[in-house]
């Protein structure tokens, strides 16, 4: 019984690390879907207001609001429904669009509250569309 329960207890010791670097990557696929998405959405929105920079980061009070042209937050994607209402307080990333991602970036991502060697993960879109990792994070798709 006790040999048994020691190869449990190292089996699992191994498996761990594994497992948490998976849950770890799934969120990453799942940050760059959705800076994917606002990349995109910020490249449309400035084709119909040009000249106008948003800034900022995606919170769940984006999702109410109404649509204004004095608004120059990135709320103003969401509240002119360049993106769908997300549940963004609780994602595992921070979102966030425009001048706050700097150098010609239209959205990147940030770990939120990360562990770790994943703490500091993250990825910026450029206006062409692609994708950059940050910091040890997966690398980004090629299609």
């Amino acid at each position: 019984m006790m040999v048994v329960v020691l190869i449990i207890g190292i089996l699992a010791s191994i498996g761990m690390p594994y497992y948490k670097k998976t849950v770890e990557t799934s969120k990453a696929t799942d940050s760059i879907a959705i800076g994917h998405m606002l990349s995109n959405s910020y490249r449309m929105f400035e084709l119909d207001y040009p000249g106008v920079n948003l800034s900022g980061s995606m919170s769940n009070g984006c999702n109410s609001g109404t649509c204004s042209t004095s608004d120059y937050t990135a709320c103003r994607l969401v509240r002119c429904n360049y993106v769908a209402p997300q549940d963004w307080d609780s994602s595992a990333y921070i979102f966030s669009v425009g001048l706050s991602c700097g150098g010609g970036n239209t959205a990147c991502t940030r770990r939120n509250n990360g562990n770790g060697v994943y703490a500091n993960w993250g990825y910026n879109f450029d206006s062409a569309g692609a994708c950059f990792n940050l910091n040890g994070a997966p690398s980004c798709p090629q299609f």
